[in-house]
């Protein structure tokens, strides 16, 4: 879809429903811009209806605390693009931005590093007892030989979604003496397959071969509780799952039922159903299970990186150059 012709304003209103103090965006802007800076409060989607009515550029809230709803899409009378500072960018409707011809943009790409290695880590760590080793020595003890604490060379890994990410992950595991397997629904070409050294399976195949698996699918309709109790039963008792992608793509009650009666080794999770995990949930009660705050991508170099990615769009946005990384298609 292309963006309707808008009038070059005099005076350009920036509107962030992320917690960027003012002066701070100010200074994303060239030199001499004139602009008004407003931040949305409160931080819910009426404080944001309220603030974009006259927005030129609306930039998105990386907390994902904010939602860009239709609702306020529908608020919009002149915002000529909807600037993301993430990788993902879920709490906006960018089927509606694209209705009214408002191009959306992320910073795809900015973090697919340390996502990588953030589930190699993860999953290496799973497989040598890491953090419950840890914990028994907190504890007083000194369990030199742990409950099943194994190397992961000749294992196999499955990656589970063959983007970005997905590839990284490959390309981290080479050397490792591992079989990897991945799953998506886009095959990479043969001479590409033999490059990363990777074997295309079918998703239940992977999940009863593998004993690392790691997620990096996007939330869909298509892939909500994609690893669902069927699924999880086809994984191996002493196999390890990495969720790195999205909450929504594991049954998170299936899950914890399968953890609890150790039908699997232990899960690395750094994303939930629900976030920030409430306190006391079931998952921090156990043992076997791995927790970070959707934190795997969120490394120096990659807020220098998003920085970098959504002032280089907003000064587009200012000077008519076409934008990059536009998720709906709009031009």
């Amino acid at each position: 879809m292309t963006a309707p012709e808008r009038q070059t304003p005099d005076r350009w209103t920036v509107v962030s429903t992320a917690p960027f103090p003012a002066e701070a965006l100010r200074r994303f802007l060239p030199e001499g811009t004139d602009a008004e800076i407003v931040v949305v409060e409160p931080r819910t989607e009426d404080g944001a209806v309220a603030a974009v009515a006259e927005a030129d550029i609306v930039i998105g809230d990386f907390t994902f605390e904010v939602p860009i709803t239709r609702r306020v899409i529908e608020a919009m009378t002149r915002c000529r693009a909807i600037l993301q500072p993430s990788a993902g960018f879920q709490q906006i409707d960018h089927v509606a931005a694209a209705e009214h011809g408002i191009p959306v943009c992320n910073c795809a790409g900015a973090n697919d590093v340390p996502v990588a290695e953030h589930t190699v880590m993860a999953g290496v760590a799973l497989m040598r007892e890491l953090a419950w080793t840890d914990r028994q020595i907190r504890a007083g003890q000194w369990p030199q030989f742990g409950r099943q604490n194994n190397e992961v060379a000749s294992r196999t890994w499955g990656i589970v979604g063959f983007g970005r990410i997905g590839r990284q992950v490959a390309q981290r595991l080479a050397g490792w003496e591992m079989t990897v397997l991945y799953h998506d629904a886009f095959r990479p070409s043969a001479e590409d397959e033999a490059a990363l050294g990777v074997e295309y399976a079918e998703l239940d195949d992977l999940l009863a071969r593998a004993d690392i698996v790691s997620l990096h699918v996007p939330l869909l309709p298509a892939t909500r509780h994609l690893i669902d109790a069927r699924r999880l039963a086809l994984l191996k008792p002493d196999a390890c799952l990495v969720n790195v992608a999205r909450g929504g793509v594991v049954d998170e009650a299936a899950l914890l039922e399968a953890l609890r009666d150790h039908r699997l080794r232990g899960a690395a999770l750094d994303v939930f159903e629900q976030e920030p995990l409430p306190a006391g949930h079931p998952f921090t009660e156990l043992d076997n299970v791995i927790l970070s705050p959707h934190t795997a991508g969120t490394v120096v170099e990659a807020q220098v990186r998003i920085l970098k990615k959504t002032k280089a769009n907003l000064d587009r946005v200012l000077t008519g150059e076409p934008l990059v990384d536009v998720v709906n298609d709009v031009g």
